[in-house]
């Protein structure tokens, strides 16, 4: 059996019906008004476009990309098993370009924007995104932290078999994280995913992530620099929602990050 890295992945590490309810949730907080329009950016295979025009016939999403690879596994698995696939545009291209559509709202999730190393990079994608917001709109950023998200670990999940949107069978597998170093001069994180499957097989370095690791405080002032009227911190723990006014340095904590347009 030919293993799909990217059916694999979103078994592992994808929750989107979860992150759209999350998103959906955080921006009728702030704005007062339920999310239509939503843009997906690194939006790779789209999984979260896909759910969030599932969760409503109004709802639309523009998923943005550089990389045409995962891009062309959703037109080829995804978009023709999808019910609302004429509502979900995907567009190849830099997400430091502002774009219309204007949208409600905006997300880079799975900590995709991390990939921005130089403060000029993610102040140019805050300004393009505030630029692409509609008034009132709001742009998502996950982020995790703590005292492990500095050491090198292993990480083993075992997965079970399943099926793919597109009907296709793929076996039970482990998922591996290797969080490989955090380096303190730069904040430099080199990071890997691989799968181990059954027969002794494995895919190494299925995904690498050479990220840094931003600092709460360093994102908020790029985002009060690019425009943004204000940042605010939504703190997930164990699947609840919190906007706390203080955090302690945890072993682990993960949080959404939103600029307010």
């Amino acid at each position: 059996m030919r293993v799909d890295k990217y059916a694999l992945y979103e078994a592992s590490v994808q929750a989107p019906e979860w992150d759209c309810k999350n998103l959906a949730r955080i921006y009728k907080a702030h704005a007062g008004r339920e999310a239509r329009i939503l843009r997906e950016d690194f939006c790779s295979t789209a999984a979260i476009s896909a759910a969030w025009t599932a969760r409503h016939r109004d709802n639309r999403a523009i998923g943005v990309d550089l990389d045409p690879e995962p891009l062309a596994w959703a037109r080829a698995h995804r978009l023709p098993y999808l019910a609302s696939a004429g509502r979900v545009t995907l567009v190849q291209g830099d997400v430091r370009v502002a774009r219309e559509p204007k949208v409600d709202l905006a997300c880079a999730l799975n900590f995709s924007w991390w990939v921005f190393r130089q403060r000029a990079d993610l102040l140019a994608y805050l300004v393009a995104s505030r630029k692409s917001l509609r008034e009132g709109g709001i742009l998502v950023l996950n982020a995790y932290g703590g005292t492990d998200a500095e050491l090198p670990t292993i990480e083993k999940t075992k997965k079970k078999a399943g099926t793919s949107i597109d009907g296709r069978r793929y076996p039970a597998f482990t998922y591996v994280w290797e969080h490989e170093h955090v380096n303190a001069i730069d904040r430099n994180l080199l990071a890997y995913i691989h799968f181990e499957l059954s027969g002794g097989r494995s895919l190494k370095k299925a995904f690498t992530y050479d990220w840094r690791l931003w600092t709460l405080p360093e994102v908020r002032d790029v985002a009060l620099e690019a425009g943004f009227s204000d940042f605010r911190i939504w703190k997930e723990d164990d699947g609840r929602l919190s906007r706390p006014r203080f955090m302690n340095n945890e072993d682990c904590w993960f949080a959404n990050l939103v600029c307010v347009r």
